[in-house]
């Protein structure tokens, strides 16, 4: 059956039929798939943002100049034993 032998209201009409379909299954899954996508985004940018923190933390240990007054620290002491 092609195009050219199907009128042109009953196009229009399964068009529209899908149409509101399509709508109230929008309707129907939009917000359970706003909420898990959102529960998703909130934990990974947390995550995200302990990870950067992590990275901070640790380049900021592995950086650090030792100290001038010449008294090493217990780290250091144990570390040249």
């Amino acid at each position: 059956m092609s195009s050219a032998n199907v009128p042109n209201w009953l196009t229009r009409l399964i068009q529209g039929l899908l149409g509101i379909l399509g709508f109230y299954a929008a309707l129907r899954l939009l917000p359970r798939v706003l909420k898990s996508m959102t529960r998703r985004f909130l934990f990974g940018l947390i995550g995200e943002i302990l990870l950067v923190a992590l990275g901070l933390f640790l380049t900021r240990r592995a950086t650090e100049r030792p100290r001038h007054d010449g008294s090493a620290s217990a780290e250091d002491d144990a570390v040249r034993r």
